[in-house]
């Protein structure tokens, strides 16, 4: 990798790409904590929600803790909207979870996922351009992004007065219209690549 420890955080971002809202989606394959190869292509004509996730991210456990989060799950769920969370922690790294961890967290903090991914190279990471967790990123059912960023503006404050990004946009993508906002600055821990 390019960038050195004592680098900026530009230098990391330099390794990074950038998925144009309305650009095709990266297409990846990932193993999952069920032991299972998942292809974005499995999902094609589906909306996918891909969260990327921490299990030692504070901001993280907050929308896990006040169960903003899994209310967005079992919305996404009752629309047959395909949920992945990805953790791209290595091993070694603080977020890294084996496949029976993964498994044990999900049970925990009730998370209602389609299946959680590992991407331990940091590789689909770095396709989408995610840079922060949680941060998200919403496929069409055409396979185009069709929203990135943050989950709401709200980061500290989960009494839900703030602006539900993912809701509005899975909202204006099941009436099939284009997302309002498709774009925001997600903020949370960075990315350990």
């Amino acid at each position: 990798m390019a960038a050195s420890l004592n680098g900026s955080r530009s230098a990391y971002a330099e390794t990074l790409d950038h998925v144009a809202v309305g650009a095709p989606a990266p297409i990846f394959s990932a193993k999952g904590a069920d032991g299972g190869l998942h292809r974005l292509s499995d999902y094609a004509g589906q909306l996918v929600v891909l969260e990327w996730t921490s299990p030692v991210c504070p901001f993280t456990a907050m929308k896990y803790k006040s169960g903003a989060m899994q209310a967005l799950q079992n919305y996404a769920a009752s629309h047959r909207i395909v949920w992945l969370s990805v953790d791209s922690a290595a091993p070694g790294r603080a977020g890294y979870l084996t496949a029976a961890a993964a498994r044990a967290r999900i049970a925990e903090i009730q998370a209602n996922v389609s299946a959680f991914l590992f991407d331990p190279d940091g590789r689909i990471a770095r396709s989408y351009g995610a840079k922060t967790t949680p941060s998200f990123f919403i496929v069409d059912r055409n396979g185009k992004l069709a929203y990135e960023g943050g989950m709401s503006d709200d980061i500290f404050d989960n009494s839900g007065a703030g602006r539900d990004y993912i809701r509005s946009a899975l909202e204006d993508l099941v009436a099939e219209r284009h997302v309002q906002v498709p774009e925001t600055a997600p903020q949370g821990c960075a990315i350990e690549y």
